[in-house]
């Protein structure tokens, strides 16, 4: 489904690999120190450990180097790409839709322990209920259970660049469902 002209929407850094990094940084320097004051049989074990808390920032860092896609935009359609072990990008898309079967592109948020994560997503123009479709944890009740289906995580910072790659092939809105729109409000479109 490819077609020449492809926009390619990659993930930047967030808030939480800066923090993740520190932390890993941190801790790893902390088992050094702590091996340094002790006796010289615990270094094996502070060096396992240091490695240990700085290969999770490392490798994410490295993902993020290598600018995989979040999404593609082209005349034929719309591909996500899912996240696969430690936020790598698979190669096989988790959405392929037509222009034709796409009513419109939604940003939203969902629970992931105690922080919120921003969420892309496809609204297709017909509405599909899958059998067994109950698993809505960390979903908030505006958003359908279809949308959450056909959605992927995103770097809340790239908004500008996903409607500037969509918008060049696609006059659909991008909305900002990221929170339940007050009684008698409008959600936010770009």
């Amino acid at each position: 489904m490819p077609g020449s002209e492809v926009e390619q929407v990659t993930d930047r850094p967030h808030w939480r690999d800066a923090v993740r990094t520190a932390a890993g940084a941190a801790l790893a320097s902390g088992a050094v120190a702590a091996a340094a004051g002790s006796t010289s049989n615990s270094w094996p074990l502070a060096l396992i450990a240091a490695a240990g808390f700085l290969a999770w920032p490392l490798t994410r860092l490295r993902n993020l180097a290598k600018r995989q896609p979040v999404a593609e935009f082209d005349r034929q359609g719309v591909r996500l790409y899912p996240q696969t072990s430690q936020r790598n990008r698979s190669l096989s898309p988790i959405v392929e839709l037509p222009w034709s079967e796409v009513k419109g592109i939604h940003l939203w948020r969902k629970r992931t322990g105690l922080y919120w994560t921003t969420m892309v997503g496809v609204e297709t123009v017909r509405a599909d209920h899958a059998p067994g479709d109950t698993d809505r944890r960390g979903v908030p009740p505006h958003v359908t259970s279809a949308l959450a289906r056909r959605s992927v995580p995103f770097s809340a910072s790239g908004r500008g660049r996903l409607q500037a790659a969509a918008s060049r092939f696609f006059r659909a809105r991008i909305t900002d469902a990221r929170s339940a729109p007050a009684t008698g409000q409008r959600r936010k479109v770009y």
